[in-house]
């Protein structure tokens, strides 16, 4: 009978060792993902207005960098939009590398005839983009438009494109971009379409309900440039979808 609660008892502990690994095994499976990267919610926040006008031709000038203007660690509204946003540092290109994502965008999804920067620079050179004035901003952006026989133009700002410190397995600082992005009717001079991007990288355990980014991403803390462009894309995609 000794013998038998001994062997009953190695049974039971054995039984219970195993559950409890099992136990600890799953939670170290829920429990690792969390110390991954994800990304706060993408605020792409697209909207399309009515217009009345036909467009062919669509000018794209240079993304402006607000930082250059404005400052850094700055709260700063929009003067098309109204939106705010939080100015950072910019990585150098960072204008150029959305400029020319947006062009090759336009270029593969429309049949517009799209114009490039380089045709308005002489005009748009001294274009600030720190305009606190609404209607004159407008009102330059119409100008430069009616300068090169566009129907529409596409303007858009920079007031953060920070890169990570660190690697894609660890960074002491994330990848955090913020720009917006407008479409202006030359002939009804005004704002017909807008889009903002404001996103930052953060751990998955800070939003669970993007674990599909953060597969998708492959687990990795990403660089600017690998948030910025599908959130343009997605913006483009919007925009040609409704």
């Amino acid at each position: 009978m000794i013998i038998k609660n001994s062997l009953y008892g190695l049974f039971v502990g054995s039984v219970f060792k195993r559950k409890a690994n099992l136990v600890q095994l799953i939670c170290l499976l829920f429990f690792i993902p969390l110390l991954f990267p994800a990304c706060s919610s993408n605020q792409v926040k697209p909207e399309l207005l009515s217009t009345k006008g036909k467009i062919e031709k669509v000018l794209v000038l240079r993304f402006k960098n607000y930082t250059d203007f404005c400052g850094k660690e700055n709260n700063i509204r929009c003067p098309l939009c109204g939106s705010m946003f939080f100015t950072g540092d910019i990585a150098e290109n960072a204008d150029v590398m959305l400029t020319n994502h947006l062009f090759s965008l336009l270029e593969k999804n429309t049949d517009f005839k799209i114009i490039p920067p380089d045709r308005a620079e002489f005009i748009a050179d001294d274009f600030q983009a720190c305009f606190q004035d609404s209607k004159a901003m407008i009102d330059k952006i119409v100008e430069i438009g009616q300068a090169v026989g566009a129907d529409a133009v596409y303007l858009g700002h920079i007031y953060r494109f920070k890169q990570r410190v660190g690697t894609g397995y660890g960074v002491e600082s994330p990848a955090s971009v913020a720009f917006d992005l407008h479409l202006i009717s030359v002939s009804e001079r005004r704002i017909i379409w807008t889009g903002h991007m404001d996103e930052t990288q953060r751990p998955l355990s800070e939003n669970l309900f993007e674990i599909g980014t953060f597969i998708k991403r492959g687990g990795k803390w990403v660089v600017a440039e690998d948030l910025a462009k599908p959130g343009l894309e997605e913006m483009i995609h919007i925009f040609f979808t409704k």
